[in-house]
């Protein structure tokens, strides 16, 4: 990370592409840094942080051997594990489908926040870039925006108050996070997808189910460009409208 202070001249960046997960510990804590996008009451809806099973699984040892052998003396326990994604790196469109894929779809992001934290600890303000401000429907604060909704209705989302402290320029992208809701049928096409307002109608089929709204605002700095998540949780009544 040569250009981003002294610390960074020295972050250890081992794992080229998408690798091993690299920090040595750092990856659980990561979601408490993007509050907008994770939820640490709902760890199996996804963030930086990875995503894990919605239920304590019995049992979930140590890759280490000799911590397991600890383990297995104090008897059964349960602990949330890591729960595995489908994703398609956009770079060079490769598809992945494991339990490092709920991480590494957040790495670039990550990488670029650590980069700019670098910078924060040598530069003036001026000389830095900060985060871009995600806003749904002109809530820009970092709470999980939650809607109700029927089936075949058409819901509307508009992130056209979003802002950037530097000023820079802003980009959209809104997606689904098939993963992290309970509709598994076929998700519908979502108009504006990279536009500031996005809508898209329900699925008749998808009553009683939830529905997760992935909006990503990344500014424009030639710095190094940051992004800023908001995530939309829409719960779908039971019954046709």
């Amino acid at each position: 990370m040569r250009g981003h202070g002294p610390l960074g001249k020295l972050y250890p960046y081992r794992f080229g592409g998408n690798g091993f997960l690299e920090g040595g510990g750092t990856i659980p804590w990561m979601g408490l840094v993007n509050r907008g996008l994770y939820d640490i009451d709902h760890p199996h809806w996804g963030g930086w942080s990875g995503r894990f099973t919605k239920t304590k699984q019995k049992n979930v040892w140590s890759r280490h051997r000799s911590v397991r052998r600890d383990e297995e003396g104090y008897g059964d326990f349960f602990a949330y594990t890591e729960a595995a994604d489908t994703w398609r790196d956009p770079d060079d469109g490769t598809l992945y489908d494991s339990t490092f894929a709920p991480v590494w779809r957040w790495r670039k992001a990550m990488l670029a926040n650590c980069q700019a934290r670098f910078d924060w600890c040598v530069k003036p303000y001026a000389e830095a870039n900060h985060h871009p401000v995600a806003a749904v429907n002109g809530d820009a604060t970092d709470a999980i925006v939650r809607r109700t909704a029927k089936p075949n209705e058409k819901l509307q989302f508009d992130a056209s108050a979003s802002s950037d402290p530097d000023r820079d320029p802003l980009s959209f992208r809104w997606y689904f996070y098939p993963e992290a809701g309970t509709y598994d049928g076929e998700l519908p096409d979502l108009a504006g997808r990279n536009a500031q307002q996005c809508s898209f109608e329900i699925p008749l089929d998808a009553a009683g189910t939830q529905i997760h709204l992935i909006l990503e605002v990344t500014d424009g700095s030639d710095i190094v460009p940051l992004t800023d998540y908001r995530r939309v949780v829409i719960d779908i009544a039971q019954g046709a409208r």
